[in-house]
């Protein structure tokens, strides 16, 4: 009996499975099958997104990354299709070990006003430049 499970449900077992290398995906998948799965508009993205990922190195290239300046990195991502600051930011933080990267979002951008600079707020829209002052 293991004690770290005692009372815990150990019945039900979930499967977990990976996303596919950007090869994979190529090799294996059309902007139609993912259409069919779901993916609707972004089935594009993801087939774009996949043959640049290729084209450039494949996984190497994303992991030589790693080491570059957070602005380089998030440059080098909203070239994928599809691919604007925020997610550049997501993928540079949780995947990219780029700590001090700030995906802005909504809330980002509410306490950016609330709390670092109100002047925000005169903007009429999130600009390069806009965002550049929050993330």
């Amino acid at each position: 009996e293991d004690p770290i499970l005692d009372g815990a449900e150990t019945e039900r077992i979930v499967p977990l499975y990976s996303f596919p290398s950007a090869a994979a995906l190529l090799a294996n998948s059309s902007e139609e099958k993912l259409r069919a799965l779901g993916m609707g508009y972004r089935a594009r993205f993801l087939i774009e997104s996949s043959r640049h990922v290729c084209d450039m190195g494949g996984e190497q290239w994303l992991l030589n990354m790693r080491s570059r300046e957070r602005e380089e990195v998030q440059k080098e991502l909203i070239t994928l299709c599809g691919v604007g600051l925020k997610v550049a930011d997501c993928v540079a933080l949780f995947s990219l070990d780029q700590a001090d990267a700030v995906p802005v979002d909504t809330h980002v951008w509410d306490i950016a006003i609330r709390d670092y600079a109100p002047s925000l707020a005169e903007a009429k829209s999130l600009t390069p430049t806009v965002y550049s002052r929050v993330g």
